[in-house]
C-alpha cells in the first residue's frame, strides 16, 4: 500500500495537468464509485429477503410520500391474515406460471409488527402500471413482496392491489420477478 506522502507526490502533478475540467471529472468519478449509502441501498431488491415472498394486507395509515426515488407510506395490517395469498388478479406482466405461481403461493406475513412501511416504485413507473396517484389514508392495500434484510418493518411489493376493487399494480421492471425463489412447501 502506498504511503500518504507518496500518494500526494504522485497525485499532485496529475491534478495540475487535468485542470479544472479534469478535476471535475475526477470528483464525479469519485462520487460514482463511492459506496452506496444505507438510505439508497435499502431501495434495491438485494436489500430485501428475496428468498421468500410474503403476502400482506391492511389499510393505508399515513399520507406518506408520493415521489422519487420511491413512494412510501404505512399500512396497518389486518389482524387476521389468511394463511397465504388470496385469489387475486395477477398483472399481465407477471402471468408467466413461473412468477404467478410464486405470487399465489406467498405465505402471509407472520412478523411482530402491526404496521409496515411500504416502499413502491416512483410515480412514473406506478402510473405506467395502473396507479396514477398517491394512496389515501383508509384505502385498502394488499401486496406480495419482500421484507427488508435490516429493517423488518419495511416491505417492498413485487405486485400490489389497492382499493375495494383490488386493482393490480406490477412493481418489477419488465415481466419477471427479481428472483424466482423456490416455491413454499
Amino acid at each position: 500500500m502506498m504511503s500518504t506522502a507518496a500518494s500526494k507526490t504522485r497525485v499532485a502533478p496529475v491534478l495540475r495537468r487535468l485542470g479544472k475540467s479534469g478535476l471535475a471529472a475526477m470528483i464525479a468519478l469519485g462520487a460514482a464509485l463511492a459506496p452506496v449509502s444505507p438510505a439508497s441501498a435499502h431501495h434495491g431488491w438485494p436489500g430485501f429477503q428475496t428468498d421468500r415472498l410474503v403476502y400482506v394486507s391492511g389499510t393505508v395509515s399515513s399520507d406518506g410520500v408520493w415521489g422519487n426515488p420511491h413512494s412510501q407510506f404505512e399500512i396497518s395490517l389486518d389482524s387476521n391474515l389468511p394463511a397465504d395469498t388470496p385469489d387475486l388478479r395477477i398483472p399481465e406482466e407477471l402471468q408467466d406460471p413461473e412468477d404467478s405461481s410464486r405470487v399465489n403461493a406467498a405465505r402471509s406475513y407472520a412478523g411482530p409488527h402491526k404496521t409496515l412501511e411500504i416502499i413502491i416504485a416512483p410515480p412514473a413507473w406506478s402510473g405506467r402500471w395502473g396507479l396514477g396517484r398517491a394512496l389515501k389514508v383508509g384505502e385498502r392495500f394488499q401486496g406480495v413482496g419482500y421484507i427488508n434484510r435490516t429493517d423488518d418493518g419495511l416491505f417492498r411489493p413485487v405486485v400490489f392491489w389497492y382499493g375495494d376493487d383490488s386493482v393490480p399494480v406490477n412493481q418489477v421492471l419488465g415481466n419477471t420477478l427479481p428472483v424466482r425463489a423456490p416455491l413454499p412447501k
